[in-house]
């Protein structure tokens, strides 16, 4: 499958306070974080992804150019040993 062109720059946004944390060059990040699949399964550029944070639980949330949502994924905080 080949990967459409990127607008450039991927926005890192705190969900809480709305924030644009980071704006990175697409170039810069691994495919996998730079496109998603759609419902089609179609590869579609991600330029937002919003982060909530909730205790240990991370939840990032990526979105396409059209504003559409595309996927979430929810990272765990390791607890010490």
């Amino acid at each position: 499958m080949s990967e459409p062109k990127h607008p450039g720059t991927i926005q890192f946004i705190d969900g809480a306070t709305k924030e644009v944390t980071k704006t990175v060059d697409a170039k810069e990040v691994p495919a996998s974080i730079r496109f998603a699949k759609d419902e089609a399964g179609e590869l579609v550029p991600v330029v937002k992804v919003v982060a909530f944070q909730e205790g240990d639980r991370r939840t990032l949330r990526e979105y396409g150019p059209e504003g559409q949502f595309l996927r979430s994924t929810v990272q765990l905080r390791n607890a010490p040993r």
